[in-house]
């Protein structure tokens, strides 16, 4: 399964490279407009999906990765996690109120102006963050991190992996940016985390 990060959909590239790296899997890629569901109301969708589909491995970018890393309460399966967002109501607040409309792609900055309750929707973000994310507690070895090393909305990833000290492996890449353009380099650690899962 995976899970795009804000501004994308389903159809992302990423998802049709997943696909394409395991084309005898079935790819679930739901989309969700982050701009009108609830935090809660993603993270319930996302728990009915895998309640019902049962995927094998989760991916998610991003945002993606922020509710990845959520899916851990419910899902216990491996968990990969490419430049997740770790505080999400600051990296909100920078994407949506401090870069400029010609800064930002086309995709996030239509969505930006659709926006404008801003303050009911942070105060949602932050109660999801107090009482979910906050309390997550992933089992050892089932995160995965892809990380780039110039990622530049994000920053340092380090203070994440201090918050998941018990990940499985980390994987850095230079020269991605946020999105992580080296993406297709991932299919044999993804493959290797399924592997891991299938000997235990």
């Amino acid at each position: 399964m995976y899970i795009h990060g804000y501004g994308s959909t389903g159809q992302a590239t990423k998802a049709q490279l997943l696909q394409g790296m395991f084309p005898s899997h079935k790819l679930i890629a739901p989309t969700f407009d982050y701009n009108t569901l609830s935090p809660m109301e993603v993270y319930t969708q996302l728990e009915d999906t895998v309640a019902r589909e049962k995927p094998c491995l989760i991916v998610g970018s991003s945002t993606g990765g922020y509710y990845a890393l959520c899916c851990t309460r419910f899902y216990d399966g491996p968990v990969w996690c490419v430049n997740p967002v770790r505080d999400i109501c600051a990296t909100f607040r920078r994407l949506l109120q401090e870069l400029t409309d010609a800064a930002l792609p086309s995709s996030i900055a239509e969505a930006r102006t659709g926006m404008t309750d801003l303050p009911d929707r942070f105060a949602k973000y932050e109660e999801f963050d107090r009482e979910v994310f906050q309390h997550l507690n992933p089992r050892d070895g089932q995160l995965h991190f892809a990380l780039s090393t110039d990622d530049e909305l994000l920053g340092d990833h380090h203070p994440l992996l201090e918050m998941f000290p018990n990940y499985g492996s980390v994987v850095w890449k230079d020269h991605c940016g946020h999105r992580f353009f080296r993406f297709n380099e991932l299919k044999e650690p993804l493959t290797n985390s399924l592997n891991l899962e299938n000997r235990e």
